[in-house]
């Protein structure tokens, strides 16, 4: 945690994430949309840009309704927290696990690492722009010392 973070930001960002994930989770549309401003930026691992919460509900919306997204549980860590002019930013690394319970498989289903912004508001702290990408050996944000 960067020296000009409050443990105050940190335990904020951490619920705003368990909210978020919670939410995802268990299909709950509600929750997810009073974590997000009206103005919410959301970018999905294919590059695709909801540029409304409006836009990212319907998106999340058709995503909990796949039966193969049921069961999954996303996993937030490893957060990296910058104060902004109107919040906070953070980069953090994301793992998606799932158990197959037909077949009693426990997998890792992906992993990946987000870029997202937080707005203070009178609500408390809410995400104005999320950005997921995947973590592969080829596409990730090596810095190449050579």
């Amino acid at each position: 945690m960067p020296q000009n973070n409050s443990v105050d930001d940190y335990v904020a960002v951490q619920a705003a994430f368990a909210r978020y994930v919670w939410a995802l989770d268990t299909a709950d549309l509600e929750t997810l949309e009073s974590i997000f401003t009206e103005d919410a930026v959301f970018e999905d691992t294919a590059g695709n840009v909801y540029d409304s919460r409006e836009k990212f509900l319907d998106y999340a919306r058709g995503l909990t309704k796949r039966p193969e997204f049921r069961g999954r549980q996303h996993h937030i860590d490893k957060l990296l927290i910058e104060p902004t002019e109107d919040g906070l930013f953070c980069k953090s690394y994301w793992t998606v696990t799932k158990w197959h319970r037909a077949e009693n498989k426990k997998i890792i289903e992906v992993v990946g690492w987000s870029e997202d912004h937080f707005r203070r508001t009178d609500e408390g702290l809410r995400f104005s722009e999320r950005r997921v990408h995947y973590w592969t050996d080829t596409d990730c944000p090596w810095v190449d010392a050579g």
